[in-house]
């Protein structure tokens, strides 16, 4: 008997055992209605492909609102200059840079908040400080001018340490003029030189007091005798003599003051407040009207 006849017509015959080997692997791919089927490790990519998307859609979430906030959440309403005295807050925000009509608080604090002063007279330090949400605080650090000296047509502004920080072709007006001496060699960076050394002692230490009291003469006059004048204007001036006692002297001046600017503007009264002859133990105080 023929051996094909035992073999089923479906079957088909396999040279080898590999070719058999993949008949049944395709088979097992295979469910009962003959759709393929995705094993558990082949479906796994498109799971990661599905979460990595929902981190993506988070993360962008999350910078959405994060740019809302800062936008919204940080509008400049108002910035504030403190500590300034020879310059304006104007002039304090144009020297850094600071934009007039900057919109978002955390962008300038970002921005500025490192700021250094280079080369810019009698300011030390300029500090940027965010107050609140809506708020920009700058703090100024400054040295303060205690007064100047002219030579030829230019006035020569020093700090309280007797440098010469400035020189301008115009007088300020909160800063009393030194006359009387000369200084030599004036240059900006250079201390004040004056020969005499008492007197310039006792212009620095007068300069100081005046400025503790924030007490602004037009014109400190130094004599030939050594002796003190202070101008406090076109109309009343005071008789300092030797600069001695000067504390006690400025502490009589800045109680007096007010009370001889308020004669000066009602009654028109002209005079020299004389503390010469200071003495805190008694009455020693005379003012001469000179109308």
């Amino acid at each position: 008997m023929d051996k094909n006849y035992y073999q089923d017509e479906e079957f088909e015959e396999f040279e080898t055992l590999e070719d058999l080997e993949q008949e049944f692997e395709e088979y097992e791919e295979e469910d009962e209605d003959g759709e393929a089927v995705w094993d558990e490790e082949d479906s796994r990519p498109v799971q990661k492909s599905h979460r990595g998307l929902k981190i993506i859609a988070g993360i962008l979430v999350v910078l959405a609102v994060t740019v809302g906030v800062v936008i919204y959440g940080f509008r400049l309403d108002e910035v504030r200059v403190i500590g300034n005295k020879n310059y304006t807050a104007d002039e304090i925000k144009t020297l850094i840079g600071f934009p007039e009509d900057a919109p978002n608080t955390l962008i300038c604090y970002l921005r500025y908040f490192r700021y250094r002063v280079e080369d810019v007279p009698f300011i030390e330090d300029i500090q940027v400080k965010m107050e609140n949400r809506n708020m920009i605080c700058i703090e100024v650090g400054e040295t303060g001018i205690l007064g100047c000296l002219k030579e030829g047509k230019t006035y020569f502004y020093f700090d309280d340490n007797g440098v010469i920080q400035e020189s301008l072709s115009e007088k300020r007006d909160t800063v009393p003029l030194i006359t009387g001496v000369e200084a030599e060699n004036m240059e900006i960076g250079q201390d004040v030189s004056i020969e005499n050394r008492t007197a310039y002692k006792g212009m620095m230490e007068l300069c100081r007091l005046l400025a503790d009291y924030e007490i602004v003469p037009e014109e400190i006059a130094i004599g030939e005798d050594g002796y003190f004048t202070i101008y406090i204007n076109e109309g009343i001036r005071v008789g300092m003599g030797a600069p001695v006692l000067l504390e006690g002297k400025i502490a009589e001046l800045a109680n007096l003051l007010p009370e001889l600017l308020n004669m000066q503007e009602t009654e028109q009264i002209r005079g020299i407040l004389h503390l010469e002859n200071y003495d805190s133990t008694k009455n020693s105080i005379i003012f001469t009207k000179e109308n």
